[in-house]
């Protein structure tokens, strides 16, 4: 690991600006950040923590729902009666990710800003496109990486590995960050872009920006339901293949909105709009179901070794869409 300093900001703002100049990257707790580091992935001359910041941890009910600091841990939301209540999928994700030792230590904030496990890029005897280099391992002739993704896939094949980022999605949560320009929010969607050569993160933030809290909006009882699965080879300490979150409000006895969003199938959270319009309007039935979870797939282009993971989206997206339908 290569030495750096070591800065422990007291206040969000105090942090923001001990991130400008340059050379300095943002520590939650560190879970992902130091094994890359200890690897060499990452090399920052200085750290910045967040661990001193007060009220980073705090869930506070509010009158749309729940805020949640960025420092909160997974152990802490999957615990939250009040995170339960405005979101099952949410509390119920949060149970499920990595271990229990992991989710005492793990935050909301590093969990939406982790970064690929593809091991091309997290092994630097591999070019990668996210580190710099021109090409892409998994997208040339011989390359292999199972755990890639099947949307949106050039010029790189890496899948996004956030377990909270498709829940909140698709109950759509809000993001408050910081940065040197001042405060702003934006949906989920909006702290992601596109891959870019030499970038390694998949968030669209300046070095400089810190999530401050993100808000879930409250289900409305009686009225919508939600619901999440994930696909995944072993039952802890491990990285979903798939994952699917739902969140739609029925009337009448009918599907009115919609809302679905993939997890480890894209650079990004996926935002699959052909399962939207696939129920909207219809019943709440397995054939709808089955219909969303046939559209979840079309426009995917699975790379070699892949393929496999059409099938994983079409049974995550029916089993969400169960869980939903048992939440009334």
């Amino acid at each position: 690991m290569k030495a750096f300093r070591y800065d422990r900001a007291t206040t969000v703002e105090g942090a923001v600006r001990a991130l400008g100049g340059g050379g300095a990257i943002l520590k939650a707790n560190g879970i992902d950040l130091l094994d890359r580091m200890k690897e060499r992935v990452d090399e920052p001359d200085r750290v910045v923590t967040l661990v001193d910041v007060p009220g980073l941890d705090r869930v506070e009910k509010i009158a749309t729902g729940v805020r949640l600091g960025s420092m909160v841990t997974l152990a802490a939301l999957a615990a939250s009666p009040d995170v339960t209540a405005a979101s099952p999928a949410l509390a119920e994700a949060a149970g499920w990710a990595a271990s229990p030792a992991l989710r005492n230590r793990a935050t909301l904030g590093g969990n939406l800003g982790q970064h690929t496990r593809c091991g091309y890029y997290r092994l630097k005897s591999f070019p990668c496109f996210k580190r710099g280099d021109s090409i892409c391992p998994v997208r040339i002739e011989g390359g292999v990486q199972e755990n890639a993704g099947i949307f949106d896939n050039a010029p790189c094949a890496c899948a996004h590995p956030s377990s909270l980022a498709p829940v909140l999605g698709a109950v759509g949560a809000t993001v408050r960050i910081l940065g040197a320009g001042g405060e702003r929010v934006v949906p989920l969607a909006g702290i992601y872009g596109p891959v870019k050569q030499g970038r390694p993160t998949d968030l669209a933030l300046a070095p400089d920006d810190v999530i401050v809290s993100v808000d879930v909006p409250a289900l409305r009882p009686g009225v919508d339901r939600e619901g999440v699965y994930e696909v995944r080879q072993k039952a802890a300490f491990d990285w979903a293949l798939v994952t699917c979150a739902v969140r739609f409000s029925v009337e009448g006895g009918a599907v009115r909105s919609a809302s679905v969003w993939l997890g480890s199938v894209a650079p990004s959270p996926w935002r699959s709009a052909a399962a939207e319009q696939a129920i909207v309007g219809k019943p709440l039935t397995p054939a709808t179901a089955a219909a969303a979870a046939d559209a979840a797939v079309v426009g995917a282009a699975p790379l070699p070794g892949t393929a496999y993971k059409l099938d994983l989206v079409r049974a995550s997206v029916r089993r969400a869409f169960a869980a939903a339908g048992e939440r009334k």
